[in-house]
């Protein structure tokens, strides 16, 4: 059975997720941080149905677009440790492509094997990640209650599958709560089977390069009036931001100036300045 990686920082993570595929980073959240997680998503779940398939998991919970449900999830997905890996890792830019809770109950069955970037449709092994995947343990990961399982090293995978590669090295991400599970969403994995008494609770988190559209549809999540709320850098993996040279942008201009024109002639950059330049003057793309 193969072990994973662990380390206690994001910035020791970006080597080992370039590398293996896959890390641990332990110890992240503070009891608070769980509990208001926690409490967040049981409110949320209250007569909410069970997933539609076994993808979804037919007896699990599985809540979507959770970034606009309150500050916990904010948190969550600008933590310093988040920000940290995914800085060190895609393009600046980056952009949220889905915050889910994912609950497992007594019973749940294994998922099939999949990658996170599967359906974008570019050929393997790619030169560079396409997105980033993340597992935030809400409750412990044992191998009995469903930790994820994963294949490090599928990263680096061409078109084959894990049937290609049998008898198969499985690492379970067996983790403390506060413990976060990244891996390079290329990496193939599922969610394990739920074989115990009780349920698991995790809160998955997906990024992606600013030039690829995320799974939810961020900016019908959090439209502006949503997102005047929001912490800045919030806003800007929401997609009120720029990938030079004009990638985003909304009648020529800046998304963030929708959200707040005040923030956004204060937080200008050099990109967003030669953006508009070019969207303004197409000639300056070479003058």
């Amino acid at each position: 059975m193969a072990e994973l990686v662990r380390v206690t920082d994001g910035d020791a993570a970006v080597a080992v997720l370039r590398d293996h595929g896959c890390v641990i980073v332990e110890d992240v959240l503070g009891p608070e941080e769980i509990g208001a997680l926690s409490d967040a998503v049981t409110e949320l779940e209250r007569g909410h149905p069970f997933g539609r398939n076994v993808f979804e998991g037919e007896r699990s919970h599985r809540l979507y677009s959770l970034i606009v449900q309150g500050r916990p999830f904010e948190e969550l997905a600008q933590h310093p440790v988040a920000l940290a890996i995914l800085d060190g890792t895609l393009q600046p830019n980056w952009l949220l492509s889905n915050c889910q809770s994912i609950r497992l109950y007594p019973g749940e069955t294994r998922q099939p094997w999949h990658s996170d970037d599967g359906f974008y449709d570019v050929p393997r092994p790619h030169s560079t990640p396409l997105g980033v995947s993340s597992i935030w343990a809400i409750d412990a990961f044992i191998g009995a209650n469903g930790a994820t399982e994963l294949l490090p090293g599928s990263h680096r995978w061409g078109d084959d599958s894990p049937a290609d590669h049998e008898p198969l090295d499985v690492a379970t991400a067996e983790m403390k709560p506060g413990s976060v599970l990244w891996f390079d969403a290329a990496l193939w994995h599922r969610g394990g089977a739920n074989q115990t008494g009780g349920t698991r609770l995790a809160m998955t988190i997906q990024y992606c390069q600013p030039w690829l559209r995320p799974q939810e549809s961020q900016l019908l999540i959090a439209p502006p009036d949503v997102a005047r709320q929001m912490p800045p850098r919030v806003q800007a993996m929401l997609g009120y931001s720029i990938h030079p040279p004009f990638i985003g942008q909304v009648e020529g201009k800046h998304p963030l100036r929708l959200v707040d024109e005040e923030a956004y002639r204060a937080s200008r950059t050099p990109d967003s300045e030669i953006a508009e330049r070019i969207l303004t003057r197409p000639d300056a793309i070479t003058g």
